[in-house]
């Protein structure tokens, strides 16, 4: 395999791309230490030391050091290595390698976000939120199951009344009354539709707002 290019990243790395359009972003001075040239042969000996160990130990580091920061699920994990310039292979190495160690839980990610949003989004829209970080349905699914094991009243009528509390409570924070005009009161209603709230649910709470 010919290096056809060795292209500065920043100033401690460069990218090194081959001939089979592999590339590797590494250190200057992991490449001081292969050797590295353009238009150079590399080795098959270079080529294992660089992917079974240079990249697989730095982007698991890499991964460890993220996950200080902050939580992340699986998707947004690879996507963040990805982006670090590592090989698709080679982070997934390193998302196992995190979460053999509970460090990586979509399902744990899912019930504490569904946990932390339920008071403040629609179920559909804290759905659609997970999904959008790379959390599947199944797993979604699952953990509003668990969640109703350890709450014995979390079903479906239960979900029901926090999203009419909900409801309740956007109303008034957005000083909804019986006199408010019908363009107000079409917005009102594309808001919630947005969010994925049951718009019968809605208007039922604006009638009991012209009961009071």
């Amino acid at each position: 395999m010919v290096i056809t290019s060795i292209t500065e990243v920043n100033k401690q790395r460069s990218r090194i791309s081959l001939e089979t359009e592999e590339s590797y972003v590494l250190y200057k001075g992991e490449i001081r230490m292969l050797k590295l040239k353009e238009g150079q042969e590399l080795s098959e000996e270079d080529y294992d030391k660089i992917m079974r160990g240079i990249l697989p130990k730095r982007c698991k580091m890499r991964a460890m050091n993220l996950l200080k920061e902050r939580r992340y699920t699986s998707y947004g994990l690879k996507k963040k290595l990805l982006d670090g310039g590592y090989p698709e292979e080679i982070c997934d190495e390193a998302i196992r390698y995190v979460s053999s160690y509970g460090y990586v839980n979509d399902f744990a990610y899912a019930m504490d976000y569904i946990k932390e949003q339920e008071e403040s989004r629609s179920i559909r829209e804290i759905k659609q939120k997970l999904m959008s970080k790379g959390i599947q349905n199944v797993i979604i699914d699952q953990a509003l199951k668990e969640l109703g094991k350890e709450r014995e009243e979390y079903n479906e009528e239960s979900q029901k009344e926090i999203e009419e509390r909900l409801i309740i409570k956007t109303l008034e924070k957005r000083n909804f009354s019986v006199d408010s005009s019908y363009e107000d009161k079409q917005k009102l209603l594309a808001y919630f539709y947005r969010r994925g709230f049951d718009i019968d649910s809605v208007k039922k709470a604006m009638d009991r707002f012209s009961q009071d």
